[in-house]
């Protein structure tokens, strides 16, 4: 059950995840368009991983959104379900050929299979719990994350430059040091 201090949150978010799965589907069809089959590739994986932590996002709000009901089944069947989509995903990368940022892509579907399978752990000990508020309260935090994924991919999807400071940095670096001139040495 979950408290009423977090129905706010949840219909807020599942407005927010119906919203961010519609434009994920935009984001889909004005993608730019793969010359290759290693690019069409690369762009399944990237809408794959957003659209399953949207898909999380969206189905956690809902079901607690439902009166009287425990969020523990819910919350390790999309876990579950996002673990085996990162899964599927990983062994699709692994096979394919020519794939670009390889090393990049199978850490960040590490990264959130780790996320679902935290959200799993979490989900078990709300079966034994299901009115403790610090497991809401994770499960909360954890649809947050969920839409930080589901928007940095979307973000990527479309082809747009990553402007964070760590890529900026590492960018800078990189040309630096690959620049005809060579390294400055001031």
């Amino acid at each position: 059950m979950v408290p009423a201090s977090f129905s706010a949150f949840f219909a807020a978010s599942a407005g927010v995840a119906g919203a961010l799965i519609g434009l994920l589907f935009v984001a889909i069809s004005v993608a730019p368009g793969a010359s290759g089959r290693q690019q069409r590739l690369e762009l399944d994986i990237r809408a794959g991983v957003a659209f399953s932590a949207l898909t999380d996002a969206l189905v956690m709000a809902l079901f607690a959104l439902i009166p009287g009901i425990s969020l523990a089944t819910p919350t390790m069947a999309v876990a579950a379900t996002g673990f085996a989509s990162c899964v599927a995903l990983g062994f699709v990368l692994m096979r394919a050929e020519g794939v670009t940022h390889r090393g990049r892509q199978v850490r960040l579907l590490a990264i959130q299979s780790v996320v679902f399978i935290y959200q799993f752990v979490v989900g078990v000990q709300l079966s034994g719990q299901p009115d403790q508020q610090s497991h809401i309260r994770t499960l909360s935090i954890l649809t947050v994350v969920f839409f930080l994924v589901g928007i940095a991919r979307a973000w990527e999807l479309i082809g747009a430059r990553d402007t964070g400071l760590f890529h900026a940095v590492r960018d800078a670096i990189h040309e630096r040091s690959t620049s005809p001139e060579g390294p400055r040495t001031d």
